[in-house]
């Protein structure tokens, strides 16, 4: 099964209220609670703040009024990244004269927007998404993944205020059924045909990578009691490795051979 393949999810309604608790959040940090540093290395939480307001205005620019000046040139994946990195801290260095209520002001607005402009589009459309496939993709998974990107710097601001409540709870299933496409886009084990490595996400469900030869995989949700590979992971440990942040000791299992297993800690469902 490919993403083309798969059911289609509408996360939109998630988008919209994961949205409302950020800024539900936002309107009670403290002056030292915005400057705090997060696990996003160098920035703060007002830098995460600033770099979701990003997040949305260039979904408009882009999406909705079709203005790609802003976009990245995609030459190869080293220098993309870089630039990507680059455009990125340009924007939070500059707008650090932004006062925190205006901050969270901008981000209701532009939440508002995005709202109505997710609203408008065909679920079955064509988005992108690099770290899932070299090509085009169905747009609702274009949104499951800014979901996710959201998703992961709400977190980060929430462990550097210590405010995490319910924040996982509710939101981390759709987010790992999410991550979990990178798979097989990025693991690429030369195996027979049929090798079978098993991924038990917890909350994101249990799924099947099987070889079809010429280091490529498919990925079904499903199970076997006789794979090649096992990797189980926590909840927690599953997003931490899946965005490159530190693994939780005790929130991994790997059984079978390391040239099927090792390959999989490398996978990321973000841009690195």
């Amino acid at each position: 099964m490919d993403l083309w393949q798969a059911p289609v999810t509408d996360v939109r309604a998630m988008l919209s209220n994961e949205r409302q608790d950020l800024l539900r959040l936002l309107r009670t940090l403290s002056p030292d609670e915005w400057a705090m540093l997060s696990e996003a290395p160098g920035w703060s939480v007002k830098d995460l703040a600033l770099h979701l307001l990003d997040d949305d205005l260039g979904w408009l620019s882009r999406g909705r009024d079709g203005d790609r000046s802003g976009l990245v040139p995609m030459d190869d994946h080293e220098s993309f990244v870089a630039a990507l990195a680059a455009k990125n801290q340009r924007w939070v260095d500059g707008a650090q004269g932004l006062s925190a209520p205006v901050i969270t002001e901008l981000l209701e607005w532009s939440g508002q927007r995005m709202d109505t402009f997710y609203a408008s589009m065909h679920l079955t459309g064509e988005g992108h998404v690099s770290w899932a496939s070299d090509g085009p993709v169905p747009i609702w998974f274009d949104i499951a993944q800014d979901l996710t990107e959201r998703w992961v710097h709400q977190m980060q601001i929430r462990e550097a205020v210590d405010q995490l409540g319910d924040h996982a709870a509710r939101y981390l299933p759709a987010v790992l059924r999410t991550f979990v496409w990178a798979l097989p886009h990025q693991y690429r084990v030369d195996a027979s045909a049929g090798t079978r490595v098993q991924v038990d996400l917890a909350a994101g469900g249990t799924w099947l990578l099987v070889s079809e030869g010429s280091s490529r995989w498919s990925l079904d949700e499903r199970t076997t009691v006789t794979p090649d590979a096992r990797a189980e992971f926590t909840s927690d440990a599953a997003w931490r490795w899946l965005t490159g942040a530190a693994v939780p000791s005790g929130g991994q299992h790997l059984e079978g051979p390391p040239e099927l297993c090792q390959p999989l800690l490398v996978v990321r469902g973000i841009i690195v």
